[in-house]
């Protein structure tokens, strides 16, 4: 899962999000709640998005990031843990974690 850079600032485009597992195949999303933790790389604070994650295609593993104002209110590198929780099976829950950029506003 690759994260495209954001713009500080700049709530808009959301970000469009494919899961895979690891081995490449799509994580069936179906009946699970999204959430994210961000860790900023530099100061090593962590804390939770409080963006809006929607599911857009269960089945094919993609959802979609809308930005919080404190998601993009600093300009950095950051960790993303997303969280698929899920009401039973496949699992509880499932996490992964990737890279972010925010990138300064002009």
């Amino acid at each position: 899962m690759a994260l495209a850079p954001a713009i500080q600032g700049a709530r808009r485009p959301s970000q469009l999000i494919t899961w895979t597992d690891e081995t490449g195949a799509p994580l069936d999303l179906s009946g699970a709640v999204i959430t994210a933790r961000i860790r900023n790389l530099s100061t090593g604070q962590i804390r939770d998005s409080n963006g809006t994650f929607v599911i857009v295609s269960p089945l094919n593993g993609s959802f979609r990031w809308d930005y919080s104002t404190e998601d993009v209110a600093e300009a950095g590198t950051y960790e993303v843990q997303f969280t698929a929780s899920f009401p039973s099976e496949p699992s509880p829950a499932r996490t992964i974690v990737t890279r972010w950029s925010v990138l300064r506003s002009l």
